[in-house]
């Protein structure tokens, strides 16, 4: 990153400049100068300027990053937290956000002067899509990225100053596999989904750009495993990556990507020779044999006679198919070598187990568990109800229905009690008569403690319905921080948990929540809420949550959580009579007819309302009918049309969303929309006299998917006339 004036000498000084005649705030008197810097890298097109706050002394006051396109956890203004910064940096900040939301002519220099310096570096016209008009983005002070978001930041971006952009130097090894198995051993297996995903991407970018990454990635193996002091994290990372590549090309070898086929061959003829031939370590052979087992890959012949077994390799998971009464001590074995105490986690590495053995055998090894004389394991078969597939999870219950009830743990009854309800029939009435065994064997039911204390942190719903909560909660002698995931149309489509076991690592989670576009400090009542509609939604298309979900309802001491489906009606009475009790004037019918108006502008919050739009076929369809109508492809048309023949279908979801978003503001601390207003519009929404054409925020969803339609179809051309 370099001053936009040290990159064209002749350009005039920054005019941006806070002039204090005395002290405001903290920020003692004085002029500071907001010097904009931009990345000089060659090809590079992220998109961001940095703002560098000198005083009149020229000192070094604060370093605000800020993205142009407004998306992403990175698009800022924020502070940014590997720099110095002074003590009153963020009012400095205040400033530059109160400035870049009145000055949209800033703004648009700031555009102007990002096209000219990638003109000058790469050499011809810019050729990026066009930038958000200054109007469309409101701007607000986010918080810097917490530790965990900058290591997903340093995948693309380096460290410091630099741009979001991969290293040019290939040839270096730390730019090459030996620093992505870094960078996937600094995240962890644990990591949240985002920064996994970032890191995955650069992986992929990284094999396309290299073909020869596969067999660099095979010799690291055996190296890594020889070492006289063996790092165990990143031999454990280098394998999730030998697993990610796996996937990569067998989707382009599906894909028909060009190459593919010859890259997976050049891949698994590596691993015969680098791993089993020149005999690695026995714990690597195994690993990467499991690894080879689990892939949907087809294997060429020399591996999969290794793990079939025929070239005398003892490679099959805990050694379990050599013979059915070897199952048990082999799971145990197992568990008791990688110090696995939690029946959760334990559940979960059947499940990868029974995933890729012999459909036959599953009944066989569950009913094992189930009959085992360890605890653990019995705990575990129970767990394994919680199956994505409902025919294996009624053939679980019904396996579980005919053992001996007091063989079943106090802690399983309590799990099977506060999840009955989260089953569909018939499973449901499986795992009822599963209770009553148990009470008839006098099995004693484990106490359910509620916590002292719960943080709950909950994002606004996205276009798609899709909603997340964070929650940290007490767990023994540390914390967990759990994280929900909320699907319109599934139900609880992911659950996951983390072990916080120092102050720091609380502090990064409640960070990580944060830094999520709209994601607020809420209320558990408001968790409830939506984990019942969720269960309601997913027993109604016959889905069982996951086992993590009965750990979570466990921490937070949850008895009471079962289906309920999202009532509107019941829910605007509700919320009317609160604003009656509290704020009685707001039901005014000026106030009401206010917030409709605002509600026209709050794309502007893109944050919240972002991806609030249609996009697809439906949309196509109904612009291409009136393309060639007579009347034209009038934007005002447009929009109406789209009102009439697509939003109006998705009336009743349209609703649902508005009083789900309602309850949201008002459970949060910090809500960047009154409540009310928001009930205005759903209240609007409910009232089929009313046409969603004469409904701002309608009007305002049509016109952003007019936009998008437009945008894809530029990029279309683009696209086709480069590859012309």
């Amino acid at each position: 990153m370099k001053p936009y004036h040290r990159i064209f000498p002749d350009a005039q000084a920054p005019s941006i400049t806070l002039e204090l005649t005395q002290m405001s705030g903290r920020i003692p008197k004085g002029s500071y100068a907001f010097v904009e810097c931009y990345c000089t890298r060659p090809g590079c097109d992220c998109r961001r300027v940095t703002l560098l706050v000198l005083n009149e002394k020229m000192r070094h006051q604060a370093l605000i990053c800020l993205g142009f396109d407004g998306e992403g956890p990175f698009c800022g203004p924020y502070l940014d937290g590997s720099s110095y910064q002074v003590p009153y940096a963020s009012e400095l900040l205040d400033f530059c956000v109160h400035t870049l939301n009145s000055r949209p002519d800033w703004v648009l220099r700031m555009h102007q002067q990002y096209r000219e310096v990638r003109e000058l570096v790469d050499g011809r016209p810019y050729r990026g899509r066009d930038f958000p008009q200054p109007g469309d983005l409101f701007y607000r002070a986010l918080p810097s990225p917490d530790l965990e978001a900058m290591l997903k930041e340093s995948v693309r971006h380096g460290s410091g100053l630099r741009c979001p952009h991969p290293p040019c130097d290939e040839g270096d090894d730390r730019f090459g596999m030996v620093r992505l198995v870094e960078l996937f051993t600094r995240a962890g297996a644990s990591a949240p989904a985002s920064l996994l995903v970032a890191l995955q991407d650069e992986l992929h970018r990284h094999l396309l750009a290299d073909p020869l990454a596969v067999e660099e990635l095979v010799s690291l193996l055996p190296a890594l495993s020889r070492n006289a002091r063996v790092d165990d994290d990143r031999v454990a990372a280098a394998l999730r990556i030998l697993c990610l590549t796996l996937d990569f090309y067998q989707v382009e070898v599906e894909g028909g990507g060009p190459g593919a086929r010859q890259q997976m061959q050049r891949l698994q003829s590596a691993l015969a020779l680098r791993i089993f031939r020149e005999k690695c370590p026995a714990e690597l052979r195994f690993a990467v044999a499991d690894i080879l087992g689990q892939c949907r890959v087809k294997l060429i012949p020399e591996l999969q006679l290794i793990c079939d077994g025929g070239a005398g390799e003892a490679v099959n998971r805990f050694d379990l198919f050599n013979s059915a009464e070897e199952f048990i001590p082999g799971v145990l074995r197992h568990f008791a070598s990688v110090g696995l105490s939690s029946p959760f986690a334990g559940a979960r590495e059947i499940l990868d187990l029974v995933s890729v053995s012999d459909p036959e055998m599953r009944p066989g090894l569950t009913w094992e568990l189930m009959n085992a004389d360890s605890t653990l394991l019995r705990e575990i078969a129970a767990l394994l109800l919680f199956n994505a597939d409902p025919e294996q999870s009624r053939e679980t219950a019904r396996m579980l229905v005919s053992v001996d009830g007091a063989s079943l743990t106090p802690n399983t009854l309590r799990r099977l009690i506060v999840a009955r309800n989260w089953f569909p029939e018939p499973t449901r009435s499986i795992v009822d008569q599963t209770i009553n065994n148990a009470r008839k064997a006098r099995v004693q039911c484990a106490h359910l403690d509620r916590p002292d204390e719960e943080t709950v942190y909950a994002s606004c719903l996205d276009g798609s319905g899709t909603q997340y909560f964070h929650i940290l909660v007490p767990d023994g002698a540390a914390y967990a921080g759990c994280t929900l995931m909320l699907q319109e149309g599934y139900g609880v489509s992911d659950c996951s948990l983390v072990r916080l076991e120092t102050r720091r690592d609380r502090d990064d989670f409640i960070a990580a929540a944060r830094s999520q576009r709209c994601c607020i400090e809420s209320t558990g009542d408001y968790l409830d809420l939506r984990v019942c509609q969720a269960l309601a939604e997913g027993t109604e298309r016959g889905r069982v949550p996951g086992h993590w979900l009965v750990r979570v309802a466990e921490l937070l001491g949850r008895d009471h959580w079962k289906g309920r489906p999202l009532d509107a009606g019941q829910e605007l009475s509700r919320l009317r009579e609160g604003i009656a009790e509290s704020s009685p004037s707001l039901l005014l019918v000026d106030a009401h007819l206010r917030s409709l108006e605002e509600s026209g502008e709050w794309h502007r919050y893109r944050a919240l309302f972002g991806s609030w739009k249609e996009e697809g076929r439906v949309v196509e369809s109904v612009i291409d009918e009136l393309r060639a109508s007579k009347g034209g492809l009038g934007g005002a048309a447009v929009v109406e049309r789209l009102c009439d023949q697509v939003l109006e279908q998705k009336r009743p979801l349209l609703l649902d969303r508005l009083i789900l978003e309602t309850l949201w503001l008002k459970s949060a601390k910090e809500a960047p929309i009154p409540w009310q207003r928001m009930y205005h519009v759903a209240q609007a929404v409910a009232d089929p006299s009313i046409a969603l054409k004469e409904i701002p925020l309608a009007v305002s969803m049509a016109r952003e998917s007019f936009k998008s339609y437009h945008k894809r179809s530029k990029d279309g051309r683009q696209h086709g006339g480069e590859s012309a």
